[in-house]
């Protein structure tokens, strides 16, 4: 079978996507904005420019034409765009089939309540599609609200790799509470607000340390609270790193929290499950989805500050309990629904799906 991906090259999910089914031995092509190099795919690289995290990329729809030759040349069994805004839209423009989009979040969660034209366009995107995945059931609800057919629309969570993430190498330090974060330093993950929040419980946190792994245009404001806020000694930045490097951070740590305002099904929540790490996040449908609150996680509401401060303490004051509870509780929802293989099949059995039709 020969795929072809349209999407970030440099997003750790796409280059995710594009080795396994390479290593499934399937033909593994990637067209994407970025300039990149994955092995064992062989990559194609549409100039447009600088592109912003923050969207109004409008200048990529006009690469469709580009896009279409390659697909001319590169004859794919199956045309698959990652992200329904830039990517899925530009990959609509093509005509090619059969078509799958794969929404991510901020692009059917956000992008169609702040602008009427994305709305328009993703509606035309998505009615060009063949196939639409989403990776959570409320994910699905928001682009159904937007006029599609929900019989062709699939949810499949990303999942972990449970050869990386895993509790088999859990150590915690004696001497310290160690909070991680790996969201990056975007606006939509908030992370001033956890700042804030354990400026405040450091007060009652004796050898409080806080690991930040990431990175983001945010990232000079971030360093700057850090340093207002008392916590540059206690706070160490990791920047960008592997999967392996992340489990081991997390295997070190007594919390995970993600604040983030808005999010498809956090992955990061995921790993942070595997990991038997305890895990604090914002209430929303991509957290409430694995988190119930007080039971196998703690929820916030968004920028409460002082109610995120509170729930850190009381972590570190009930931590034993708390874990004892929640870390079996974890375990059995990351097998049962979040193994990154399990759903893998399933998204390759759609293929084949569509490819048989001759959509």
């Amino acid at each position: 079978m020969k795929i072809c991906y349209f999407a970030d090259g440099e997003s750790i999910h796409v280059v995710r996507w594009c080795k396994h089914f390479a290593l499934q031995g399937h033909d593994v092509h990637l067209i994407s904005f970025k300039d990149v190099q994955i092995e064992n795919v062989t990559t194609h690289f549409v100039d447009t420019g600088k592109i912003s995290v923050g969207g109004g990329n409008w200048k990529v729809l006009f690469k469709y034409k580009h896009v279409k030759k390659l697909l001319k040349l590169i004859e794919p069994d199956v045309f698959h765009s990652h992200y329904a805004t830039s990517y899925g839209i530009t990959g609509a423009l093509c005509g090619f089939h059969p078509y799958v989009i794969t929404a991510l979040g901020t692009d059917v969660l956000i992008s169609p309540l702040q602008s009427k034209t994305y709305k328009l366009l993703l509606k035309y995107a998505f009615s060009k599609a063949d196939w639409i995945t989403a990776m959570a059931e409320h994910m699905k609800k928001a682009i159904v609200e937007l006029g599609v057919d929900a019989s062709k629309i699939q949810t499949i969570p990303f999942g972990i790799d449970p050869i990386v993430f895993n509790s088999s190498n859990r150590k915690l330090p004696n001497d310290s509470f160690v909070i991680t974060s790996t969201r990056n330093f975007e606006t939509v993950y908030n992370i001033p607000h956890l700042i804030k929040a354990v400026a405040i419980a450091k007060k009652q946190i004796n050898g409080l340390k806080l690991n930040l792994i990431g990175t983001g245009t945010l990232k000079s404001e971030i360093e700057a609270l850090v340093e207002s806020g008392g916590l540059k000694d206690s706070t160490t930045f990791y920047g960008k790193v592997s999967q392996s490097n992340i489990s081991e951070v997390l295997n070190c740590s007594h919390l995970f929290v993600s604040v983030s305002l808005s999010d498809g099904n956090n992955i990061s929540l995921n790993e942070a499950m595997a990991c038997g790490t305890y895990c604090i996040a914002t209430d929303i449908p991509a957290n409430t989805q694995w988190i119930k609150d007080g039971v196998n996680g703690f929820l916030v509401k968004m920028n409460d500050i002082e109610g995120l401060a509170n729930k850190i303490v009381t972590s570190y004051l009930k931590y034993e309990e708390l874990q004892n509870v929640a870390r079996p509780i974890n375990d059995k929802i990351i097998i049962e629904k979040a193994i990154w293989k399990t759903n893998m099949v399933a998204m390759e059995n759609t293929y084949k799906k569509l490819i048989s039709h001759g959509k």
